[in-house]
Parts: structure tokens; C-alpha cells; sequence
């Protein structure tokens, strides 16, 4: 799967950058790995335009609603086929592919990297995600959207061997298409009535609970996934 003629052009391509710039290596690696750079722009974004709509019955709060849905339904399925479909290593773990040197890194202390299946990106698909509701709620908000993930989530995780192109552009698919599909009103009819009610009933409680879960979803669910991982030791 990941052996085709896109993955090893651009794999090849990338490869001869990773040895050029220590500086620019360690600034890739610290925005792969930060929420203040990967989530929290989108949080501001999404409450920007949550509070900018007052009325509760409006159609942007139905957009995030569907929107926070359809990354949760995206994501579930991208750890789901990871956890269950056929094994591909990471770039940076693949035995088959040259290894890559980045220079001003130092060496990861965890094998994960090396027992994490690379397809489809859970990042691209969350992401992808996001800017898609972004786009839904303003064409322009969401055209910056793409490519602030493509520049700034995307393109880091490829280049330090993360994921190959095919993860993320299959990732990518998974958020967008479930995103649009969520925010076709077939689909808001199933909960729209009752988040409505309790949107007036409950103004405060309903608006920290999206809160919450807006929160969790932008930073990929890691305090949740922290949890379960600490309870399945526990039982075990």
C-alpha cells in the first residue's frame, strides 16, 4: 500500500532536506507536536463564530454542532481502521525505505512509532475536518483554513516521516466527507430539535459541555485517550 509511485517521489524528494537545517528541523518537529499551533488556532476560530451567532437557533451553531459530530465520527473511524486493518509502518519506521537522518533532532525514546499503524492520518482527518466546518461557516475563513493545515499540520508530519502522502490525503478525504455529510439537514434532524431545547433550557450548562468537547476535539482527544489507556492497563 505504501510502496506506490506518489509516496516514494515524494518520500525522495523530502529525504534530501532532512540533513540541511538543524533550525528548521527543530522548528517542524515543535509544530508537529503542538496544540498551541495545531488546535487552538481552530478552538479561537470555531468560538469566534459560535458567539458571533447569539441566537441559539442559528445556523452557524448548527454547523459547529454538526461540524464537533462529524470530526468525532472521522476520527473514530481513522483509529479504527489503525487498530484494525492491515499494518503499514511510518516512514520513519519502514526497514524498506532509506533512513532518514534529521539533523538537531535526537533519537525518539519510544518504539510507538514503530508499532503505530501510519493509515490514515487521524491528524489529517481531524483537521481536515475543522477547516471543512470552517468553510461551511464562511468560504474565506475556510479557504486560509486548508491551508493552514496543509502548511502548518500536513506537510511537517510527512516531512519527518510520520505519514506517508497517501495517509493524509486519505485522512483528509475521511474529515471533509463526514463533515459535509454531518451538516446535511437529514442528519441535523436527528438531534437538532433536542439540542435546541436544551440550548434554551440550559444556555450555560450546554455551551460548557460544547465547550469541553470542542476542547478534546482539538487536541486530539488526548486527555480521553490518556484515560482509557491508563483504565485497559488497570484491568488488565
Amino acid at each position: 500500500m505504501w510502496n506506490n509511485s506518489l509516496n516514494l517521489a515524494v518520500f525522495n524528494w523530502l529525504s534530501q532536506y532532512t540533513t540541511v537545517s538543524a533550525a528548521f528541523n527543530q522548528i517542524l518537529h515543535y509544530i508537529a507536536g503542538s496544540d498551541l499551533v495545531k488546535g487552538f488556532p481552530f478552538m479561537g476560530v470555531i468560538w469566534f463564530f459560535w458567539f458571533r451567532d447569539i441566537d441559539s437557533k442559528s445556523n452557524g451553531r448548527r454547523t459547529i454542532i454538526a461540524t464537533l459530530i462529524g470530526c468525532i465520527i472521522a476520527v473514530g473511524i481513522a483509529r479504527s481502521v489503525n487498530n484494525l486493518g492491515p499494518f503499514q509502518p511510518r516512514p520513519i519506521a519502514n526497514q524498506a525505505l532509506p533512513h532518514l537522518n534529521y539533523v538537531g533532532l535526537p533519537q525518539s525514546e519510544t518504539q510507538d512509532l514503530y508499532i503505530w499503524n501510519s493509515f490514515p492520518s487521524d491528524h489529517s482527518a481531524l483537521f481536515f475536518a475543522l477547516a471543512t466546518g470552517i468553510f461551511l461557516l464562511s468560504r474565506r475563513w475556510g479557504i486560509y483554513a486548508y491551508f493552514y493545515v496543509l502548511l502548518f499540520i500536513a506537510l511537517p508530519r510527512i516531512y519527518l516521516g510520520l505519514h506517508y502522502t497517501t495517509d493524509v490525503l486519505a485522512g483528509a478525504f475521511l474529515g471533509t466527507a463526514f463533515v459535509f455529510l454531518c451538516n446535511q439537514m437529514r442528519f441535523i434532524r436527528l438531534y437538532d430539535d433536542q439540542c435546541t431545547a436544551l440550548a434554551q433550557r440550559f444556555p450555560a450548562a450546554f455551551q460548557a459541555i460544547i465547550f469541553i468537547c470542542g476542547t478534546e476535539i482539538c487536541l486530539m482527544f488526548y486527555d480521553v485517550r490518556l484515560l482509557f489507556h491508563g483504565l485497559s492497563k488497570y484491568i488488565h
